[in-house]
C-alpha cells in the first residue's frame, strides 16, 4: 500500500509574514552588532585619533574626531540599552 502525498494548494497558502519574535531577535542582534562595533571599535579609535591629531597640531581634524564620538556614543548607549 502506498501513501498519498498532499502537497498544500498553492492558492490557499498564507504568505509568509516574520512573525513578532524573529523581528525582536533581528532587532536585539543588530543593537548587539552596533554596541560591539560603537564601544570596542569606533568609540577608541576616534579617542586615539583625536589625541593624536591634538598633539600634531592639526585641531580640525581633532574636532572632527570629537564630532564623531559625540556621533557614536548616544548611539552606542541606544543599542546597549535596547539588549
Amino acid at each position: 500500500m502506498g501513501q498519498v502525498i498532499a502537497f498544500p494548494d498553492k492558492r490557499s497558502a498564507k504568505p509568509s509574514v516574520v512573525s513578532a519574535d524573529r523581528k525582536a531577535a533581528f532587532i536585539t542582534g543588530l543593537c548587539a552588532i552596533t554596541y560591539l562595533l560603537g564601544f570596542f571599535i569606533a568609540g577608541p579609535m576616534l579617542a586615539i585619533y583625536t589625541v593624536g591629531f591634538a598633539t600634531t597640531s592639526h585641531p580640525v581634524s581633532a574636532i572632527s574626531c570629537v564630532a564623531g564620538l559625540l556621533a557614536v556614543w548616544p548611539i552606542t548607549r541606544f543599542a546597549y540599552k535596547r539588549i
